[in-house]
């Protein structure tokens, strides 16, 4: 690894969309450690990187153009996640002629803020409509919206509170994979976070297998220098902030498809999913062998979801 996350997210420069990019060496560093330096192998493919600044953060994103695009695909990460572990996903829709935006949120990867941790998940749907506003006049419809796990809150959330409906909604197409709505096993962990917020601001981070994909987790434990190592209290208590407000939604419309492995531990996917039922028309595809972090899947489960969305968005 020949770049310094410190120092990369304190030069990032302002992103540009439609100038030409010259990479940093630091930059070239960080693209090709994390296998998202596409540019290099897809032919007339365009990299923008760059800042973002939000009233709260300054936020890394980038954004890929194809030569013709078909569309864009706007996605959002997890919790714990950046745009670097997202490289499967954004290989296979530029490779299908969309362009593809992506953006750490706060607290993640080369975005600034504490890590691992947000005051309100305001602040996260705040990062997204920045991203938005900087390149909607740059990238070409028709528009989709992929959110991973906490990515998936950010979405719902922005749909729900924004009062967005299937005639209004700018997103042709919504993708939620392993939506947030409480975390596994929330009913004992919450005692648990009772207990410890009277005492700690926060505690060691569990690597547990969250991907049937042993090298991802070996790479997330052991080689990726931008994973926080902590769960901070401030975070859960904005989590239980964000869902008792979630929950208590006016129901829409929009329909998006959700994206669920029947493995995961990570999230309470049968509460969450009756949740989303109640709020949403969604379309539910089920993977019993998944696991949560399902861009990050074995082959043989990325290939199902990446039909999925295939079969989704039309491409």
């Amino acid at each position: 690894m020949d770049f310094d996350p410190d120092s990369l997210r304190e030069g990032l420069r302002p992103l540009v969309p439609g100038e030409p990019v010259i990479l940093t060496p630091e930059e070239d560093a960080y693209l090709r450690h994390y296998g998202i330096h596409f540019s290099e192998d897809v032919p007339a493919l365009a990299h923008h990187f760059g800042a973002v600044e939000s009233d709260e953060h300054r936020l890394a994103a980038h954004l890929w153009m194809p030569a013709e695009p078909r569309g864009t695909a706007v996605v959002i990460h997890g919790y714990y996640d950046h745009t670097g572990l997202y490289g499967h996903l954004i290989r296979h829709l530029i490779d299908r002629g969309l362009a593809v935006v992506s953006f750490d949120l706060p607290g993640h990867g080369l975005s600034t803020g504490a890590q691992a941790t947000i005051d309100t998940f305001d602040h996260y749907v705040d990062a997204f409509e920045a991203t938005m506003r900087a390149l909607e006049h740059h990238i070409p419809q028709p528009w989709f919206l992929l959110g991973q796990s906490t990515g998936g809150a950010v979405a719902m959330e922005w749909l729900l509170g924004r009062g967005v409906t299937r005639d209004d909604n700018p997103f042709e197409r919504v993708v939620l994979l392993a939506p947030l709505v409480r975390p596994h096993r929330w009913p004992v962990n919450r005692v648990f976070y009772e207990i410890a917020r009277r005492f700690v601001s926060r505690r060691p981070r569990s690597f547990r297998a969250n991907a049937e994909n042993p090298e991802f987790l070996e790479f997330l434990r052991d080689r990726d220098p931008l994973q926080a190592r902590i769960l901070p209290v401030q975070w859960v208590t904005a989590m239980m902030a964000w869902r008792r407000r979630f929950e208590a939604y006016a129901p829409t419309d929009i329909a998006p498809l959700v994206i669920q492995g029947q493995a995961d531990t990570t999230v309470d996917w049968r509460y969450n999913m009756r949740v989303i039922e109640r709020l949403f028309e969604p379309r539910i595809f089920y993977i019993p062998q998944a696991r949560h972090h399902l861009v990050n899947e074995s082959p043989e489960i990325r290939a199902q979801i990446l039909k999925a969305v295939e079969g989704e968005l039309g491409i």
